[in-house]
């Protein structure tokens, strides 16, 4: 059965979109996770004129997503200084446990360690957790690809291990 297109599109001019992924998606939901009490923060740096520190930052918000990934742990994102190219990663978790699982993660990573869970990690403010964003409507297109690649890829070998662990 043919049923014709009706959409409008004037209203669609008049709404803000956000381009993520190379799609228009409407910025216009409720960030429902604003009463969610247990969050950490950290910020990373993206200069687009240092490739080496770009890409050192890039592999942290890499293992960051994939732990989060691997914790049950909500990762949201924001811009914090565009004149710094400053990302500010918003943690959330559901459990002390989860958190727990989380940070032992970090510390187990030999590029973060204690170090970052004592001088990087922070509680963002309530504008902060209001303003967050999935990763993929607030980082560039290239960090995303990247980071999604390093998360796919932690999550892969860590089920590769459960796999084993369970055929001994």
């Amino acid at each position: 059965m043919y049923r014709p297109c009706i959409a409008s599109f004037e209203a669609e001019l008049q709404e803000p979109e956000t381009s993520t992924m190379g799609s228009n998606l409407k910025d216009d939901f409720e960030p429902y996770w604003e009463d969610e009490k247990n969050w950490l923060c950290t910020v990373e740096f993206l200069p687009r004129d240092d490739p080496e520190a770009r890409s050192f930052s890039v592999e942290i918000i890499g293992y960051l997503f994939g732990y989060a990934h691997l914790t049950n742990t909500r990762s949201l994102a924001l811009l914090g200084d565009p004149d710094a190219n400053a990302y500010e990663l918003l943690f959330s978790f559901s459990s002390p446990e989860e958190k727990e699982q989380f940070l032992d993660l970090v510390r187990a990573n030999d590029d973060m360690g204690n170090d970052y869970i004592e001088n990087d990690f922070m509680s963002p403010t309530t504008e902060e957790i209001m303003k967050a964003r999935p990763l993929a409507m607030a980082l560039p297109e290239d960090v995303v690809t990247h980071t999604t690649l390093i998360a796919a890829s932690l999550c892969a070998g860590t089920e590769l291990d459960r796999t084993a662990s369970k055929a001994r």
